[in-house]
This record gives C-alpha cells, structure tokens and sequence, in this order.
C-alpha cells in the first residue's frame, strides 16, 4: 500500500496540472515542472504508479461497461444513469474529458521514458509496454463508448487552441490500437505475468483479442484473419500459466487476490483506495429495508453506513441465465427474505468486499482480464469461424459450465444457436464485470441478437448505440461533430 501512497503523493505537482479546460484540452504541464521532472528512472517509475492511479479511478464505474445492458435494474434507493435507461441526447450524455486525461498520461510516458537511462534497460522497456498496453485499452473503450473518436497520440505540453482535434474514424482508431498492443506484445521482457495488478503480455494479448473481435464484428472487416489472430492471441494467453480456479467465487474473494486466474486486476485496498463500483449493487442498512424479519441478513454483503447505496439490483434477465443447479447464481445475487418469504430486495454477492471494525468495505480488486472470460471470448470467435469449429466452441462452452457443476450444452448446435449460448454463458460467468455492453454490440453487429428487442430499456426506442457527445463539447472544439444519429 505505501508504495501506491508515496508514488501518488510524489506525483501531485504533475497531475494535479493535467485538468481540463475543453473536452479535449489538457492543461500543459509547465516546462519548469516538466524540465525538473524527467530525469532518472524513479521519476519514470513514479509516474507509471500515478497512471495506474488514474485508471482505476476511470474504471470504478458501471457507466461504460454495464449500465446500457441487460443484467441490472433499478434497486431500492435508485438514481440509475440516464445510459441505463437509454434516455441520451446533447444535453443529457457523457464527455470523455477523463480518458484524454488517461491518455494524456500514457502519451507522457512513451514519449519521455526512452531518454531516460535505466540501470537494467528491460525495466524501461516493461514500463513502455504497460503504457502502449494502457493506452491501446483506453482507446478500445472510447470507441466501444463513442464510435468515432479524436486520436491523439501526443501528450500536451504546448498550448495551442488552434490545434483542437477533430473525431476520427472508428476504424483508424482501431488501426492504432492494434499498433499500440503489437508494439508492447514486442516490448515485454517476459511472457509471464510480474504483477497481476500491472499490465502485461498476456494482458496486452486480451487487449489485443478483444479489439480484433470488436474489429470483425462491429467495424464489419469481414476478414477471417482477425478471428485467426485473436484466437492466436488468446492461446498464447492460455499457455502464460493461468489456470482456472476450481471455486468459481474464489476468484473475486479478497482472500484469493492475484489468484491463478486472473490475468490483470486493479489493486484496491482499504486506506488506499476502496469502495469499488459494486458497492453500488450492494445494501446499506441506513435504507431501512434491513430490518429483524430479514432471516439471512448475515449472508447479504451489506454494509451499516452509506458505503453501499443499492442503486442497481440485478436484473430478472440475468437471473434468468442462470440453471438452478449453476452454482455461479449465488455469487451473481443473492435474495434479502423475510420470515414468510418475501424478498424485500435483491443484491449483488460477487463482490462482498470484507468486514473491518467499523463496517464492510467493498475492497475487493477489480477483475479487468482473467482466463475463464478470455476462453468464453474465443468460443465466441470460434463460432464466427463456423464449421467444425462450432464444436469447438460448445467444448469450451463446457469447461465454464461444468466448472459451476452445470452439466454439458445438449441444445441445438447450429452456428446461430451456439453464437447466443455463448452470450449467454458469458452473461452468466462475466455478470458485472464490466463486459455485458460490449458483449451486445458485438452480438448484435454479428446477427446473433437483435440488441433493440434484446435489451428491455432499448425495447420500443430508437436510441443510438454509441454516446452523444455534449453540445457544450462542441461549443469548445468547433471541429467535433455530433455522433450520428443525435
């Protein structure tokens, strides 16, 4: 913990000069601060931890990941997103002024880190990969979010407002992407993984992975060789020495951090950085709702304080994926029931974080890549592939599922009918784990589900996938144009 704490409190006269003014204008660092900063391998090192920092705190949300699918509804004390209900427009959207922050950051490091000399110059090189890696994992969820978005690959330590960017092309942004994840698969001294809490090659080959799927089936490249390479990749990852965890809720318990599953998680802890988003699924017992004929109040990861504040609950969707003898189900929610049976609410039971002395603290790290998502991920590709490779797929289809003591798939094994038991599967295994929206889009761009009578929010509506950008933004930045379809 303390490394997290001095690295961020040595980096506050850097980042504390990267706000924002407009949508896309990061106040330059001074060039007293930056002339006085870039000097030797500590600064470099340093710098990477208040990165790190900055996207966690872009992560711990359910905003880009979850809130426009299907697996949530509103809880008992609400306040759910306007994404959630799919009611956007100009005025009522999301800026991404906190991602170009996060790439403002990356692009710090990839440009000033190669002057810096290093006592073992493989450490240089594992920290620009991490940047690359973190860069090209930004971007992916830009254009998951936005579509068509600005690419700014430098970071900005001139002012010029002359010089505003203007959106590019999904497609070119994807070009980058791949770049970015290709340069740090070459520059990882290793295959391993150092540090699960870091990024990685196997991290940066899931990267990888997930952008040539978005690339084949949203960005319709028609090209088989992006399913080739994204499978290669997540073989390679398969072979790094993650296995899977025999207890699916072992995974995310704070006693089983960094276990042999997990690919990249973001460290949280108590002190340092807690109440992860999944608070926000999870009970406070000041709502009043937690009263002495709930029965199994012990077992509900509630908490006495205002630190959870049940917004969402999961959805009837979700726990309709489920078989009753999945065993998943019991992490995925768990019912509060009153002596005679009723269920007052419902909560989230993945992330229970831990009980302290004075209340539960949702500290639980937050699980970015790990091995069971990643081979449910190339099932999904598999089916694209067709063919026998179909089969295939329903084999790994299998290992998640007898894994939760669900017997194998018996259902039809038309390429259409697999493609939507593995959204399904991944429903069911990646519940709440920031993957559920992007697993629509790309269901939807493939056929496998028409995601507008799919998701009941967007049944009846005709809202478009991607954000607005605000009119405020445009306001700012005369060359930004409005997402199609606002």
């Amino acid at each position: 913990m303390k490394r997290y704490i001095l690295s961020i409190f040595a980096l506050t006269s850097i980042f504390i000069l990267s706000g924002c003014e407009s949508i896309l204008e990061v106040d330059p660092i001074s060039e007293i601060t930056n002339s006085n900063y870039w000097k030797s391998e500590s600064d470099v090192k340093g710098y990477l931890v208040g990165a790190y920092s900055f996207n966690r705190t872009l992560t711990n949300k359910t905003l880009y990941g979850e809130d426009r699918g299907d697996a949530m509804v509103s809880g008992v004390i609400g306040g759910v997103s306007r994404a959630h209900q799919h009611e956007l427009n100009e005025e009522y959207g999301y800026d991404w002024v906190d991602f170009y922050k996060m790439l403002h950051h990356c692009n710090m490091l990839i440009k000033h880190a190669p002057k810096i000399s290093f006592g073992q110059p493989k450490d240089r090189d594992r920290i620009l990969a991490q940047a690359y890696t973190l860069r090209a994992k930004t971007y992916l969820t830009l254009i998951e979010s936005w579509g068509d978005v600005p690419l700014v690959l430098e970071p900005t330590e001139t002012y010029n407002k002359d010089a505003r960017p203007a959106r590019s092309s999904q497609q070119e942004v994807m070009n980058q992407i791949l770049e970015d994840t290709n340069k740090a698969i070459e520059l990882y001294p290793e295959s391993s993984i150092p540090d699960k809490n870091k990024m990685s090659k196997p991290a940066a080959l899931c990267v990888k992975a997930e952008a040539l799927a978005w690339k084949y089936t949203v960005q319709k490249s028609n090209d088989r060789q992006n399913l080739i390479d994204a499978i290669a990749a997540i073989e390679e990852v398969e072979n790094s020495g993650v296995s899977l965890m025999d207890n699916y809720a072992d995974i995310f318990d704070v006693n089983h951090e960094k276990n042999s599953e997990i690919i990249f998680s973001i460290y949280l802890k108590l002190d340092e950085y807690n109440d992860m988003y999944m608070s926000r699924l999870s009970m406070s017992a000041a709502a009043g709702t937690l009263s002495a004929d709930v029965v199994n109040k012990e077992d509900i990861p509630y908490t006495n304080s205002t630190i959870a504040r049940h917004v969402y609950a999961p959805s009837p969707r979700l726990r309709s994926l489920f078989d009753v003898k999945d065993k998943r189900a019991a992490s995925a929610y768990i019912d509060a029931v009153t002596k005679d049976g009723q269920v007052k609410f419902t909560s989230q039971n993945k992330y229970r974080g831990a009980v302290y002395s004075d209340d539960r603290h949702f500290d639980n790290d937050i699980v970015v890549y790990r091995l069971g998502g990643i081979l449910l991920l190339k099932a999904e590709l598999l089916c694209y592939l067709g063919g026998e490779n179909v089969q295939k797929a329903i084999d790994i289809l299998n290992v998640t599922r007898n894994r939760a003591g669900v017997s194998n798939y018996m259902g039809a094994t038309d390429q259409l009918s697999v493609q939507k038991e593995a959204l399904n599967e991944r429903g069911r295994e990646l519940c709440f784990e920031l993957k559920r929206w992007p697993d629509l889009m790309r269901a939807h761009a493939a056929g496998t589900i028409d995601i507008y009578n799919y998701v009941p929010n967007l049944v009846g509506k005709s809202t478009p996938l991607y954000f607005p950008i605000l009119r405020k933004m445009i306001d700012q930045n005369p060359n930004l144009t409005q997402t199609q379809g606002y």
